[in-house]
């Protein structure tokens, strides 16, 4: 079995051997520093080639002591090191290095828990929107294929707290928990709200007497899959072209219409202007669909309608005019 520290031992040691062997040829040989550590090495390693050989007695005392002790020592870390690749699969344990320091790195970002086919659509379209986030998952085949993916990943269970905490749960804006079992959900909340109270919780729920109980335990938001697909299945046998129209905004890739959430502040220019010299259109060809006040939904508000601090606007139109307004929003008066 690999030991590390026998290995780090047994590598200075041959270090200093090697070391050894080119200052002795060098001193009582006469030798270059490259001739003296081809000497060495063919010494070391039994190669012996017989082109370069010592003639001295001090280089010869060398020879002897490198072939009594050096052959071991390179055998026995070139063995070890055989041993390492085997055990550890040191690519692996490099490449999950990388990944850790990317976590580390990540602030203000995305916890999926779950890369089931819930979980591997959220980071499809997360990655779409340029999100950051990582993916906790224990099942090694669902990891190979975040590994092709090239999506950062925890391997780890998302009920343990030290598995959170190593996704960074502390600086994260929102879990999203997409596990098929509502116990494990359930239990996954608590703990994010335990580590994080300012975190917000998005959650799957596969039975509906479990979307009480998790919104109890703190997730902000409940998702029943199974509710929305039959919802879904339901529209498109009524109103057909309704639904293909907005699949195409959400599903299609190569559409450049998207719905945005827009945040108002104090100093927002559109602080306190009504809609209708809010110059939305005109200026940035979108479209205001709805303004939420105080949990209240003002859905197709009218000219009139003041645009106060505190709302939300949900706004649709193309990505680039999409970013423009954001930026003039966010801007001071």
């Amino acid at each position: 079995m690999f030991s590390r520290y026998a290995f780090i031992y047994a590598l200075i040691s041959l270090m200093f051997i090697l070391i050894c062997g080119i200052l002795s040829f060098w001193y009582f040989e006469g030798m270059n520093p490259f001739d003296a550590l081809w000497l060495t090495i063919i010494t070391i390693t039994t190669v012996g080639y017989g082109d370069k050989v010592a003639q001295s007695i001090g280089g010869r005392i060398m020879t002897i002591i490198l072939i009594a002790g050096g052959i071991g020592l390179f055998a026995y870390v070139f063995n070890e090191l055989i041993t390492a690749t085997v055990e550890y699969n040191l690519p692996s344990a490099w490449r999950r290095k990388k990944m850790m320091r990317g976590i580390n790195n990540l602030n203000e970002h995305m916890i999926v828990c779950g890369a089931g086919r819930v979980g591997q659509e959220v980071s499809i379209q997360l990655k779409h929107e340029g999100v950051p986030f990582v993916v906790i998952e224990k099942n090694l085949a669902l990891i190979e294929k975040l590994q092709e993916k090239e999506v950062l990943h925890l391997i780890g269970d998302a009920t343990i707290d030290q598995t959170l905490i190593k996704a960074g749960i502390h600086r994260a804006k929102t879990v999203i928990i997409t596990l098929p079992d509502d116990t494990s959900n359930l239990f996954i909340t608590i703990t994010c709200k335990d580590l994080n109270p300012q975190v917000r919780v998005i959650a799957r729920a596969t039975y509906p007497e479990s979307i009480s109980r998790l919104k109890r335990c703190g997730a902000n938001h409940v998702i029943m899959p199974a509710a929305i697909a039959g919802n879904r299945m339901a529209l498109t046998a009524l109103k057909p072209a309704s639904v293909a129209f907005v699949q195409n905004l959400t599903e299609i890739t190569t559409v450049n219409l998207e719905l945005e959430e827009l945040p108002i502040y104090d100093t927002s220019p559109l602080a306190y202007r009504e809609l209708r010299n809010s110059r939305l259109r005109e200026d940035f060809n979108t479209q205001l669909l709805a303004i939420i006040r105080n949990k209240k939904t003002i859905v197709n508000p009218q000219p009139a309608e003041k645009i106060l601090p505190g709302d939300l606007l949900i706004v649709f139109g193309s990505k680039d005019k999409l970013n423009e307004l954001e930026k003039y929003i966010i801007s001071p008066k």
